[in-house]
């Protein structure tokens, strides 16, 4: 059990690390007035820290992803407009129906999910 938290812990840290790395080259900001990702935001310091805690990491998966997900909405309409009208060719239907940065925000929320998942498993294993 010990080798599959710290394998878990492992990939939390990953996650959280690309999605904290996404984040800053995109420039995101939560909405229009947010300071942009960067060291001047503590979450910054929170999912980019080799130094930090696991905790502070957790706590900064939690604060980003309800703004990554308002943001992924809003682009998602965006692409939706933009797909009604060019009616591009998509024989399977599988194309994004949002814009660039809505695809990779759309993927950054799947990564502080995921990570939000394994820390909280291996806080849980631990109780066990």
């Amino acid at each position: 059990m010990q080798g599959s938290q710290s394998t878990k812990l492992a990939q939390a840290r990953v996650l959280t690390l690309y999605a904290g790395r996404w984040l800053d080259l995109l420039d995101f900001q939560a909405h229009e007035t947010a300071p942009v990702f960067s060291p001047s935001v503590s979450t910054y310091h929170d999912m980019l820290d080799p130094g930090g805690t696991d905790a502070a990491r957790l706590a900064a998966c939690w604060a980003m992803r309800p703004h990554v997900l308002r943001r992924v909405g809003a682009e998602r309409l965006r692409g939706e407009a933009t797909h009604a009208r060019n009616r591009p060719v998509d024989p399977y239907g599988q194309r994004w129906r949002t814009t660039r940065d809505g695809a990779a925000l759309e993927t950054i929320a799947c990564m502080l999910s995921t990570a939000i998942e394994l820390f909280g498993s291996t806080i849980h294993e631990g109780d066990r």
